[in-house]
């Protein structure tokens, strides 16, 4: 079973548009509406790739009702906390002449300390393993980082194996309850260690840092340039594929699912590499947050080139 868990939920709304400028009129020529954050993303990864999932965090107000709904129509089990705040709205302007995407993002709404209960209530009752909890995206201001530390601790007495995607405060009080799986990308990266990660050498240092906190499956996600991998047995470099993308917004997230897919499955860690660098590929070539179909993804699995990192 794999449980994702969306702190800060979102109608992701998608608007498309050729030269796109500031301070003037836009004309808009495309818009979609997505059930959309982090975690809820990475569980339409999963039921794209054939897997299901149950996706939880905290939904409220008519946003929140759009995604509860949109989650059933595509056959994911929505099993939320319901708060009275109302869930947040995110904006994604692409713009079809530069090929760049502008996101738009509200903080997210008040969550109380009742409510913040009542999701660990839940996750307690959820959980049974063998089972993966996904942990992604950031949190509205009123819930304290500890949480993501609370929710990793909760997840593993329960048995489950944890994959957190998160950063800043949020992230490091995570590390302190020893996920076995992390995924910060190269800025996060850089704000963690407050200095650059220009080189492979910098990138296979930071792996060996968490790996030495006990993070069992480290890794960095470096955008168009693919991304890198180490666990105590390898450190490797995944070298993206090449595709016409229309869009980077979901292909971290796309990532994340297809591990989580993969992990349930068995596949061995090349096997999980190849669908998740595959999978990720994907999803920068589709609208929205939508997750690329499952047959290109199949098909592009032996284009995918991981690369032993050989330590200077």
């Amino acid at each position: 079973m794999i449980l994702t868990i969306t702190l800060n939920p979102a109608i992701d709304k998608t608007i498309e548009l050729s030269g796109f400028g500031i301070g003037r009129l836009n004309k808009v020529e495309n818009v979609i509406l997505d059930p959309g954050g982090k975690g809820i993303n990475v569980s339409k990864v999963i039921e794209s790739l054939g897997g299901k999932s149950i996706t939880s965090g905290f939904l409220g107000g008519t946003a929140g009702d759009y995604i509860e709904n949109a989650l059933t129509k595509l056959g994911i089990k929505a099993d939320f906390v319901t708060i009275n705040g109302e869930t947040r709205t995110n904006l994604k302007i692409f713009d079809a002449e530069s090929k760049e995407t502008t996101e738009i993002n509200e903080p997210g709404p008040h969550v109380t300390s009742d409510e913040i209960e009542q999701l660990m209530q839940k996750i307690e009752n959820i959980v049974k393993p063998p089972c993966m909890v996904v942990l992604s995206g950031s949190a509205p201001q009123s819930i304290p980082s500890d949480v993501y530390k609370r929710i990793v601790q909760v997840s593993k007495e329960k048995g489950a194996v944890v994959f957190v995607d998160a950063s800043g405060p949020a992230f490091e009080a995570a590390l302190e309850a020893k996920p076995e799986f992390i995924k910060p990308n190269k800025h996060e990266l850089e704000i963690y260690f407050n200095k650059p990660c220009d080189s492979d050498e910098a990138l296979a240092e930071a792996c060996t840092h968490f790996l030495e906190k006990g993070i069992e499956n480290v890794i960095i996600s470096l955008g168009k340039d693919g991304a890198f991998y180490a666990n105590a047995h390898q450190t490797v470099r995944l070298h993206p594929l090449k595709v016409d993308a229309h869009s980077s917004v979901g292909a971290g997230d796309a990532f994340v699912g297809a591990c989580a897919y993969a992990y349930e499955k068995q596949y061995d860690t090349d096997e999980m590499l190849r669908l998740a660098v595959a999978t990720s590929a994907g999803a920068v070539m589709t609208i929205g947050t939508k997750p690329m179909d499952v047959e290109w993804i199949t098909h592009q699995l032996d284009r995918v080139v991981i690369e032993p990192h050989e330590k200077r």
